[in-house]
């Protein structure tokens, strides 16, 4: 990976900006809600951000200037998302967002967006019904296949039991460890909280998401 130079993702107003480490501030995009960001092999940053609107947007700076996408409306609502997070694996991205069940204040549905730049080819995967255990919603692994491992405490589950999840990166499709219906998924191409208490990152240090 070649050096980055630390920059710092926020927003302000709902409107998100990227600043550099000379101090050039660049507006990205206005009406924002939430956002995360993450680095790929090639040394690009992408940061992934719902608008107001609840629709999934893209931001990757190309040929010197940032780059917006449009990908899809992800949620009805945003008023209700608990977690937000990108990672990037191989040549695609995965983008997880958590959001409360407006009726339940322990339920959580964790959705999960995988796509390729530049041709956006989309799934969309649910899994319904995950608790909140001990801090966590989820836990995420890759394993040396390039392969997403989630583990997640479901609400049928007793008091000990977790459930594993694994995502294949190249048949785009998670296979479950126990029989569990609970998982549902879309395709569809397109054209043309933990509670963060930091509303910026530093590459040198890691990353923080704004929620």
């Amino acid at each position: 990976m070649k050096n980055i130079n630390p920059f710092y993702i926020y927003t302000d107003k709902n409107v998100l900006y990227i600043k550099n480490i000379n101090g050039q501030t660049e507006r990205l995009s206005n009406n924002i809600h939430s956002y995360c960001a993450t680095i790929d092999n090639s040394s690009n940053i992408h940061i992934c951000a719902l608008d107001t609107r609840g629709r999934l947007n893209h931001f990757l700076k190309h040929n010197g200037s940032w780059k917006k996408k449009s990908i899809l409306k992800a949620l009805n609502t945003t008023k209700n998302i608990k977690d937000m997070r990108l990672y990037s694996i191989d040549d695609s991205l995965n983008v997880f967002i958590v959001e409360k069940y407006p009726l339940s204040d322990n339920l959580h549905k964790l959705s999960h967006f995988n796509f390729d730049v530049p041709n956006y080819r989309l799934s969309k995967y649910i899994i319904d019904n995950v608790l909140k255990d001990n801090g966590y919603f989820y836990k995420l692994d890759i394993d040396d296949f390039s392969n997403i491992v989630l583990e997640y405490k479901p609400s049928s589950s007793s008091d000990r039991t977790t459930s594993k999840l694994f995502f294949n990166s190249s048949s785009k499709q998670w296979s479950k460890s126990n029989i569990e219906n609970t998982i549902h998924s879309s395709r569809c191409s397109n054209e043309g909280k933990t509670t963060i208490k930091d509303d910026i990152f530093e590459y040198c240090y890691g990353i923080t998401y704004k929620i």
